[in-house]
C-alpha cells in the first residue's frame, strides 16, 4: 500500500490536471478517499474530478467565510483493506472534519461498517442499498440507491410495452443485490425474466452467459457490467449480435470504455438508468445552471460521474456553511438538510434517514452522440 504522501500526489497527478498544493496551517480540509488507481479507478476518477472541480470553484467564490478550502485525497486502490488504513489516517489528522469517499459500494460498506468508531461525519458516492439501510450515524449516501436506479427502469421497460427481460451481473454481493431487486421489480408489474446470468469480476470470457440470454430472445436486456469486464463483455454482445434494446449500468460509461470498444459511436443508442446529473444538459431551472457551472469549471461538459461527485462535495459544503465547522456539527447539519437542489436533482437526509438522492433523482438516459438524452 502507498504511504499517505505517496497516494496523495498520485491522485493529484491524475485528477484533470488541476494543481493541489499540500493544506496550508488555516485551511479548511476535507478528507476524501477515492480510488484513483486499480479497476475501479476507470469510473471513480472522475467522480472524484467533480468533486475537485466543486472546491475549485467554491474557492473561487471565497471558500469558506474567507478560507481557503482544500481536499485532502487519499488513493485506496479498489482495495477495501487499503481504503480503511487510508480512512483511518484522514480521520486521525485533527484537521479533518467531514470525508468524501468516492469508491464502489464493496468498499464503502467496509467503511461503513467503521465510521461510527471514530465519529467523522463521511459522505460516500456509491448506490448500493446497504450503505444507507440500516443507517450507520457517521455514514451518510449521497446518490440514489440501487432500489431507485432498478425500479426506474423496470417501469420504463413495463411503460415501453416489453414483456420479457434478460440480466447478466456480477457475482459479487453488490451486483447479486442489484439482480435480485430488479427480479422484485419484474414480478410487480408483470416482466418475466427469461434469463438471469452472472459472472466473476475476473472472468475474460462471457460467450456462455450471452449465448444463453440470446437464445432466450428477451425484449430487453439489462447488463450490470461495472469496472474492468465492461469492454470485453460489451464487444462480445456485439459480437454474438444480440439484437434487442440493452442497458448498461451508468458506471460503465467513462472514457476508459469508450477507447476500449472502439470509440463512443459504438455504443450509440444504448440505454442506461443514470442519475439526472447526466441528463442535466437538456434540464431547466437550478440542475441546469449549476450543471454549466460545473462545465465550466471542467472545460468540458460533465459527466454522470463529474455530476456525483459535484453533487457530494456540494452537499457536504452546505453540511459546513450552515454549522460550526466540527464533526457532530457538520453531521448534524447533514440530517437536517431537505431537498437540497443539485445537478441530479435534490437530496435529502433525516435522522433515520441517510439515503440522500431517491426516485426522483434518476431517469433513462439514451447514449445519443456522444450524450445522454432522456429517452421517453
Amino acid at each position: 500500500m502507498k504511504g499517505s504522501v505517496q497516494a496523495f500526489a498520485f491522485a493529484v497527478m491524475w485528477v484533470s490536471g488541476f494543481a493541489v498544493s499540500p493544506a496550508r496551517a488555516d485551511d479548511l480540509v476535507i478528507g476524501a478517499v477515492g480510488s484513483m488507481s486499480g479497476v475501479a479507478a476507470a469510473f471513480d476518477r472522475a467522480v472524484v474530478e467533480g468533486a475537485q472541480v466543486y472546491v475549485k470553484v467554491w474557492n473561487s467564490k471565497g471558500g469558506f467565510k474567507g478560507r481557503h478550502v482544500t481536499l485532502e485525497l487519499l488513493d485506496d486502490e479498489s482495495n477495501s483493506a487499503t481504503a480503511v488504513t487510508v480512512y483511518r489516517k484522514l480521520v486521525e489528522d485533527k484537521r479533518v472534519n467531514v470525508i468524501i469517499a468516492a469508491s464502489p459500494s464493496q468498499t464503502l460498506l467496509a467503511i461503513k461498517a467503521i465510521t461510527d468508531d471514530y465519529g467523522v461525519p463521511t459522505i460516500g458516492s456509491a448506490t448500493v442499498v446497504q450503505l444507507a439501510v440500516p443507517p450507520a450515524k457517521y455514514f451518510f449516501r449521497s446518490l440514489p440507491g440501487t432500489d431507485a436506479y432498478m425500479n426506474t427502469l423496470v417501469n420504463w421497460v413495463k411503460a415501453r410495452g416489453y414483456k420479457t427481460l434478460a440480466i447478466l451481473n456480477p457475482s459479487d454481493a453488490a451486483g447479486q443485490s442489484e439482480a435480485a431487486l430488479i427480479r422484485e421489480d419484474a414480478a410487480k408489474v408483470g416482466i418475466k425474466i427469461v434469463a438471469a446470468e452472472k459472472y466473476n469480476n475476473t472472468d475474460t470470457n462471457f460467450t456462455a452467459q450471452l449465448v444463453n440470454i440470446r437464445n432466450a430472445k428477451p425484449d430487453f436486456f439489462y447488463c450490470g457490467i461495472i469496472g474492468g469486464p465492461s469492454v470485453t463483455i460489451f464487444k462480445q454482445v456485439k459480437q454474438l449480435h444480440l439484437s434487442m434494446p440493452i442497458a448498461l449500468h451508468s458506471s460503465a460509461f467513462n472514457p476508459n470504455f469508450y477507447k476500449g470498444i472502439g470509440g463512443v459511436q459504438e455504443a450509440e443508442g444504448v440505454y442506461s438508468p443514470v442519475e439526472r446529473g447526466g441528463l442535466a444538459g437538456g434540464a431547466s431551472g437550478v440542475s441546469h445552471d449549476l450543471f454549466q457551472e460545473a462545465g465550466a469549471a471542467l472545460g468540458h461538459p460533465a459527466t454522470n460521474l463529474n455530476t456525483a461527485g459535484w453533487d457530494t462535495a456540494m452537499v457536504v459544503a452546505h453540511a459546513i456553511e450552515t454549522s460550526d465547522g466540527k464533526r457532530n456539527g457538520i453531521r448534524e447539519a447533514l440530517e437536517k438538510t431537505r431537498d437540497l437542489s443539485v445537478i441530479g436533482g435534490f437530496i435529502s437526509y433525516g435522522p433515520h434517514d441517510h439515503r440522500g438522492k431517491d426516485e426522483r433523482s434518476v431517469g433513462i438516459g439514451r447514449l445519443t452522440q456522444g450524450h445522454f438524452v432522456e429517452a421517453k
